[in-house]
């Protein structure tokens, strides 16, 4: 048997094909056909990619845990506040701190810590969270709320 090209023809009534055409149309539309294609990504090629794996980002220092809040007790109403003892006074850093805690600790007042690196820009630089043990970081007398 020998085929040719027109016994490989399949003949389709016109009905067939308008139920065809509407049912690729509708599945088309369906599973995103319809949508704009997305824009091909330009892939270097491997002659221009460096074979020196880029470096990792360094890894900040270890922090302590952040106490639960169960444990953290209110100071009593009593206690003098320590902005009178600590007052233009300089504050060591160690491992752990950071502004906030500093501020918590030395002020009383976590909301305190842009105060204290605004008076130690010079000292931190321009990332905040980047102290570094043993840094002598100037304490600023605590402000006063306005009213």
């Amino acid at each position: 048997m020998r085929l040719t090209r027109s016994s490989l023809r399949i003949r389709v009534d016109a009905p067939a094909r308008t139920v065809s055409a509407a049912l690729a149309l509708s599945f088309g539309v369906a599973c995103g056909a319809g949508a704009a294609a997305p824009t091909p990504t330009a892939v270097p090629a491997a002659a221009t990619v460096a074979a020196v794996p880029a470096a990792s980002p360094q890894r900040p220092p270890l922090v302590s845990p952040v106490p639960s809040p169960a444990a953290v007790v209110a100071p009593a109403a009593t206690s003098v506040p320590p902005t009178a003892e600590v007052a233009g006074q300089t504050y060591e850093v160690q491992s752990g701190d950071t502004l906030l805690s500093i501020a918590r600790d030395q002020l009383g007042d976590t909301t305190q810590w842009r105060r204290i690196y605004d008076a130690n820009k010079d000292t931190i630089g321009p990332d905040p969270d980047k102290l570094k043990l043993g840094m002598s970081l100037k304490i600023p007398p605590k402000a006063t709320p306005t009213p």
